[in-house]
């Protein structure tokens, strides 16, 4: 009897082990998806970004200085990374005169 009531004990502290450390595990397995899906979300969320401020470069960049200007330009912009850098890239495209100032600028040239 005795034998009998340390094996059910043990089979209690097993399964009690066994529960803490599923739950254990799974509230650490959550807890690192949703670091991941929130890090994939926000990186989604800036490449959007971008890729919507190359668009509207882009626009403004044809409507002022014809579609090569604005190809040319798209090129350039398919490598920034940099809201920064797309901003200032906005103001030149009010500054500039021309679309070949516009790319001497943004091509490093000036």
């Amino acid at each position: 009897r005795v034998q009998e009531a340390n094996s059910k004990l043990k089979a209690e502290g097993l399964e009690k082990g066994l529960e803490k450390g599923l739950e254990k595990g799974l509230e650490q397995g959550l807890e690192k998806g949703l670091e991941q899906g929130l890090e994939q979300g926000l990186e989604k969320g800036l490449e959007q970004g971008l890729e919507r401020e190359r668009e509207l470069l882009q626009g403004q960049a044809k409507r002022r200085f014809g579609a090569e200007t604005a190809d040319r330009l798209a090129a350039c912009l398919a490598e920034i990374r940099e809201h920064d850098r797309m901003m200032a890239i906005g103001s030149w495209l009010v500054d500039c005169a021309s679309g070949a100032e516009l790319l001497d600028r943004v091509e490093g040239r000036v």
